[in-house]
């Protein structure tokens, strides 16, 4: 077992991986009561398509959603109301990229951790079970078709996206959830869900020996698990979009409108890193609540306070999106593009301004390691990433001037934008008439 000490910001990680290639993180935090657990595989929706020991297998969209949506249901019940007994509060989500699954508790740790592995270890699928649950996902797909704001998005992702599977909903859709079977989901939590490809994470007060051992021996137990040769295949996404321009006509009442800045995705862990942090500042110097550009929208009409603004950086994909409710979403867009111009001939990204922001940041980051839940998410992340939570303060601190010159005036390129407006249906009707 590997003891890692950060002695700046008192912070201690016991990391192993086990003869299976299940990789263990036990983050040490002494006097705290609360115990927070992430057991995480790096399967998400956009592995719709891969190699398993040289054989090929495509399936079904939406599959990895569904397959976290399963695993809580095994032949005795629900899982969730064992948790409960226990103590726990458990829960769990499914990303573009990973499927995690958690608990908290103060009580019967060893109990809920024993429930937390069998429950990810141990599949249950019945034709019966998968077609009860197809219906219940239909119902949550067509819930979100019915939301603006899920709508303005994913049409805005389409628009971005010609082949890579992140413009499909997680959930996936109606016609590839009927596709699934119990086959498919035993294919799939064969390969992604060994230990191999897992990661499990424990934040609290432990002894650490003794967590250590106590999934060692339930590891073990398990019995010899035969390697895998997986392959994950995707498609080669182009920086060219889509479509630049779109619109869609709902039930509302105010007009939106969202432009999507595609980007080259970064294969350099660090690199993407540290674009990440760069294109953070720098999108909050020229387009945050205390920047002249935001003040002069807001005072013209052109934004209100439903404005934001984010930028996305993964693995396989990255992009920044930008958001408001206007009455003129033509102008909103000319205005987004005038102050990208406009700061490419103004020295808007200060050194002093930049300090500041760092500053803030890495306050929020110490406060944040106070919370067991935000260190067991943020450090799979970062893991799974390819870096280091507890480094973060390192990258923050070499970020420069130069750096967000450099890619923030790379990433807002008007040629790689796409346009989505939201309009009330009654607009459609008198334009068509």
């Amino acid at each position: 077992m590997r003891h890692i000490e950060y002695k700046d910001i008192d912070e201690n990680v016991y990391k192993e991986t086990l003869d299976n290639g299940l990789e263990v993180f036990i983050i040490q935090k002494s006097g705290y009561n609360k115990k927070f657990v992430t057991y995480t595989s790096k399967y998400g929706s956009i592995d719709n398509h891969f190699k398993v020991d040289g054989k090929e297998h495509r399936v079904p969209d939406g599959i990895a959603h569904f397959l976290e949506h399963k695993m809580f249901e095994k032949e005795d019940g629900d899982v969730f109301d064992l948790f409960a007994k226990g103590g726990a509060n458990a829960n769990a989500f499914t990303s573009y990229d990973r499927t995690s699954y958690l608990f908290s508790t103060t009580e019967d740790f060893y109990k809920n951790l024993t429930l937390l592995m069998d429950m990810v270890e141990k599949p249950y699928f019945t034709e019966e079970t998968v077609a009860r649950e197809i219906g219940i996902i239909n119902e949550e797909i067509k819930m979100y078709q019915d939301n603006p704001g899920y709508r303005l998005y994913f049409d805005t992702i389409g628009q971005m996206y010609d082949e890579l599977p992140v413009k499909i909903d997680i959930a996936g859709t109606l016609p590839s959830i009927s596709e699934i079977t119990k086959d498919h989901l035993y294919l799939c939590h064969d390969t992604f869900y060994h230990p191999s490809n897992m990661v499990l994470i424990m934040v609290g007060d432990f002894n650490v020996e003794e967590a250590m051992k106590f999934v060692k021996d339930h590891q073990d137990g398990r019995g010899k698990i035969k390697p895998l040769d997986v392959e994950r295949i995707l498609p080669d996404e182009k920086r060219n979009v889509v479509k630049p321009e779109h619109s869609l006509y709902l039930d509302v009442a105010e007009t939106k409108v969202m432009l999507g800045f595609k980007n080259e995705k970064i294969d350099s862990d660090k690199e993407r890193l540290t674009r990440d942090l760069a294109m953070m500042f720098g999108l909050d110097m020229v387009f945050g609540e205390q920047s002249d550009y935001y003040y002069q929208m807001l005072e013209d009409g052109i934004i209100d306070d439903s404005f934001n603004f984010a930028h996305n950086e993964e693995k396989d994909f990255a992009h920044i999106l930008m958001t408001t409710q206007t009455d003129d979403p033509g102008k909103f867009t000319q205005t987004i593009l005038d102050i990208i111009e406009d700061i490419k001939n103004k020295d808007i990204f200060e050194e002093d301004k930049l300090i500041n922001q760092k500053r803030e940041v890495l306050g929020d980051y110490l406060s944040s390691l106070n919370s067991p839940e935000y260190i067991a998410n943020q450090y799979t992340k970062y893991h799974l990433d390819g870096y280091d939570l507890y480094q973060l303060p390192e990258i923050i601190e070499q970020i420069t001037v130069e750096d967000i010159k450099k890619y923030i005036f790379d990433a807002l390129n008007p040629e790689y934008m796409v346009e989505c407006v939201l309009q009330p249906e009654d607009e459609k009707v008198s334009t068509d008439g």
